[in-house]
Order: C-alpha cells, then sequence, then structure tokens
C-alpha cells in the first residue's frame, strides 16, 4: 500500500502541469488479503521530501531546499496555467510569453525568433571581447570550439573556415554578401552564373556587377570586369584581365600578356610585360609600350610608340625596339628643372633648335681663329660607318678623342656635341675669311703695281720710238 500511494503522489508531480484527477466513488470492500511481505525503505535526493507514504518538494531556507524561501516565484500570485500571460512550458507550439534571464543557459536544439534578436553589452572597446561566438565543434577537421563567426564589443566581425572545406553557399542569379570557405573566396553584389563554384577562383574577391574571379588569387571588382589570369586584378567596365598577374581598368581594355598592363578605353596590351595606356592603343610586342591615342607597336618587340590626338588614323611601330612619337605640335625637350635648356623640333619640322641663348651663358673667352684653324688643318677627317649600322650606310667626320684633344669641348671624349662642332667651324671659317680679305688686300695692291708697270712699260715703249724716230736713216 505505501507503495502504491508512493507512485500515485509522484504522479500527482510528473503531470504537476495539469494536477491529479478527482477520487472516483468508493467501492465495495474486498477480501482481505495475505499477509504482506516486511515493508520497504524508501530514500529521497536533495530537494525532496517523504512524509509517510507523501512525497513533495522541499522549499525553505535549507542548503538542500529545491528553491529558496526567498524565491520570488513562490509568492508569485498570478496563476500559472497555460495561457496566462506568465506561462512558459515544454513544446513546439508558439507562446505568446516573456522571459529573463540573468545567468547562463544552453539550449542543445534550435533556438529561433520571428522578431530581432538583440544583444546589449556594456564592455570594453579598447580590449574587445565576443558579443556573438557561433563555434563549430566538428572532428572532422578537428575543429575544438572553432570560431566560425565572430562580432566582439568594438564592431570587430570575423568569419572562419577551412580551405578544402564546405560547399558553396549560393548559386546562380542574384544578390549576395558572400564568404566561401573551401575556396577562401568572397563575393558582394549581383551576379547570374560568374559566382557559380566553377567560375570562382582560390583566394579570389569580387564585387559588383557580373564581375569574374575566376583565377588563382584574382581581384575583379566595377560590371562585368573578368580577371581569370592567375592573380589578376581587373577594374572598370567590361574589361578583362586574362594575363598572369596582369592588370586591366578602364573600360573595354584587355591586358592578355604576362605582367601587361592594359589603362584607358579599348586598349590591348598582348605582350609579355607590355603596357598600353590611353585610348584606342595596341601594345602586342613583348615588352612594348603604346601611349596616348590610336597608336600601335604592330607586334614588334621592345618598340615603344606615343601619338597625339591630331588624327584618328593610327601609327604603328616599323621595327623592334624603336622609339617613335607622333607630335604634330612639336616636341620639347628639357634638362634643367627651370625648363629654360634644350632643344625643340617645332610643328612640322625636321630641325632641333637647341638653346643659345646669351642669359643663358656665362664665362666668355675670346679665340683665337688661327690657332683654331690650325688644328682643324692638322684633324684626320675621314670617311666611316658606325658597327651595327648598315653596311651601305657611311659618314664623314672627325672622331670624338681627336676633337676632344684638340679643343677641350663637350662633356667627354665618347661623343661630340652639335654646337660644338658647329662652333669649331664657325671659328675656322672666321680665320679663313680673315685670311680671305687680306689675300684681296694684297691682290688689290698686286694690281695697282701691275697697272703701273704697265703705264710704265708703255711710256718705254713711246720713249723708244721717239728716240728711234730722230735717229739719222741708215745709209
Amino acid at each position: 500500500m505505501k507503495v502504491r500511494t508512493l507512485l500515485a503522489a509522484l504522479g500527482c508531480i510528473a503531470v504537476s502541469t495539469g494536477g491529479c484527477g478527482s477520487e472516483g466513488p468508493q467501492g465495495d470492500q474486498g477480501p482481505q488479503g495475505p499477509k504482506g511481505d516486511p515493508g520497504q525503505s524508501w530514500q529521497v535526493g536533495d530537494g525532496l521530501k517523504l512524509d509517510g507514504n507523501v512525497l513533495s518538494v522541499r522549499y525553505g531556507s535549507e542548503t538542500t531546499a529545491a528553491v529558496q524561501g526567498s524565491d520570488p516565484r513562490l509568492n508569485d500570485a498570478r496563476a500559472p496555467l497555460p495561457g496566462s500571460g506568465s506561462y512558459i512550458q515544454n513544446g513546439s507550439t508558439v507562446q505568446d510569453a516573456s522571459f529573463s534571464v540573468g545567468g547562463t543557459g544552453t539550449a542543445t536544439g534550435r533556438l529561433t525568433t520571428k522578431a530581432d534578436l538583440r544583444v546589449e553589452a556594456t564592455t570594453s572597446v579598447q580590449a574587445p571581447t565576443p558579443l556573438l561566438r557561433v563555434e563549430n565543434t566538428a572532428t572532422s577537421p578537428a575543429w575544438n570550439n572553432f570560431p566560425v563567426f565572430t562580432v566582439d564589443s568594438a564592431g570587430g566581425l570575423l568569419s572562419r573556415g577551412e580551405l578544402g572545406y564546405g560547399t558553396i553557399p549560393m548559386t546562380g542569379k542574384g544578390l549576395r554578401l558572400m564568404w566561401y570557405p573551401y575556396k577562401a573566396a568572397f563575393r558582394a553584389g549581383n551576379a547570374e552564373t560568374q559566382w557559380d563554384d566553377a567560375n570562382v577562383g582560390f583566394n579570389s574577391w569580387a564585387g559588383g556587377n557580373l564581375t569574374t574571379a575566376s583565377g588563382f588569387g584574382t581581384f575583379a571588382f566595377g560590371d562585368q570586369c573578368t580577371a581569370s589570369g592567375v592573380d589578376a586584378v581587373c577594374f572598370g567596365s567590361s574589361n578583362t584581365a586574362s594575363g598572369t598577374v596582369s592588370l586591366s581598368t578602364g573600360a573595354s581594355n584587355t591586358a592578355s600578356g604576362f605582367s601587361s598592363v592594359a589603362l584607358g578605353y579599348t586598349n590591348v596590351a598582348g605582350g609579355q610585360g607590355s603596357v598600353a595606356i590611353g585610348y584606342r592603343v595596341s601594345a602586342t610586342g613583348d615588352y612594348t609600350m603604346a601611349l596616348g591615342h590610336r597608336v600601335s607597336t604592330a607586334g614588334f618587340d621592345g618598340s615603344f610608340i606615343w601619338g597625339d590626338q591630331s588624327t584618328t588614323n593610327v601609327a604603328s611601330s616599323t621595327a623592334s625596339n624603336q622609339f617613335m612619337l607622333r607630335a604634330s605640335g612639336g616636341v620639347r625637350l628639357r634638362t634643367n628643372s627651370t625648363l629654360t635648356t634644350g632643344c625643340d623640333l617645332p610643328a612640322g619640322s625636321g630641325v632641333f633648335s637647341c638653346t643659345s641663348d646669351r642669359n643663358q651663358k656665362e664665362d666668355f673667352q675670346h679665340i683665337d681663329g688661327e690657332a683654331v684653324l690650325a688644328k682643324v688643318a692638322r684633324m684626320p677627317v675621314q670617311s666611316w660607318r658606325y658597327k651595327e649600322e648598315g653596311q651601305d650606310v657611311r659618314h664623314l667626320g672627325p672622331v670624338a678623342q681627336d676633337f676632344r684633344a684638340a679643343f677641350g669641348l663637350g662633356t667627354d671624349d665618347k661623343s661630340i656635341g652639335l654646337l660644338d662642332i658647329d662652333g669649331v667651324n664657325m671659328a675656322a671659317i672666321q680665320a679663313l675669311e680673315r685670311r680671305t680679305q687680306e689675300l684681296r688686300a694684297k691682290t688689290a695692291e698686286v694690281d695697282a703695281l701691275k697697272a703701273e708697270l704697265a703705264e710704265l712699260k708703255q711710256g718705254l715703249s713711246r720713249l723708244e720710238s721717239a728716240i728711234q724716230a730722230q735717229r739719222p736713216a741708215a745709209r
């Protein structure tokens, strides 16, 4: 009987949310049963109390009480019945209630909220601590409380993963902010198929509209930008960076060569180490550079070409390792910071005009023209050709070593300044002119003497004729 009564009491506790049912009518007394075994003793744990056949929950100030006497729930006059504003019970049915937890807690299943989930904390910003921390305790890979996602008290945001684990979070058309740990790839913006797994490179980044970063370590940002070469970078609109470590930015440019650069509009950098910057320029040979407007290196390696905006015709390089300019407004070369010294190739001209302004010169010295002329007369002047020039091309003039030794002009003995050799020629010409003037003077003197001599001869002839006329005729 004691056992039966105890089980009934336990049943009341187990279904406390609904209470025990009322007793039915008393039945007829049955026959006396056989004598039972000796009574069994019961032992209850902390928080429970066994009084005879009655098991109850202990509360009060004792250390073994399940509920302390100061617990405000003991004085809550509201009926703890289902449907009341303060009632929460286990189950999957949505309940209209609120709760507040002052300590810590653990939910081993899903925790769902259909409104906002808010974390309020007063903690250090200088030494941030996590406010929201999502961990994974998976064993493959061995993640022991691995912080997959963390938000700290200073606003720091961290999302982690493991290379080679996981699947792409989203494919197909749509807007997204996506971190793909399997490939250590990040995406932000709008895509159709550009951000599907096959078009996502390891350690890549892509953002904007319909951009593609399919190569390892690639970066693409803008509108319809494609970076497919290893470590390639693409910015702007409708650009392509397909060469390894290439860069393409602007609009409608292509950088397809290794380490090539294309900047501007509709430019092509197709050679290794090539650079195309400007508007409709093409650097298609290796180590070439095309700058400006409508010019092309035409596949000649090592060539450089620059074009102005004077025409819509395309100018092209004509040889490898060539430096070419199209400058219809002329070319100005300056060799000092004040831009007062240098040479000009004027518009439409084929002649360089170099600085010879008196105000840019100093330390003037007198020159002995005769000495210059004598040195010029002694200087070897030969016909020759440059070693790396064509066999049929020849030149005429002195060598720099002889010129430097004779006149000490210029910066070294490996070159002859055009202005210096012109100056030497001018000094020699002036000396010759002085000689010519002296010769003319002497020639005039000789001519006068010749005239006097002729006149004397004529007078002598007349005198002889007169003498002959006075002689008697021979008998």
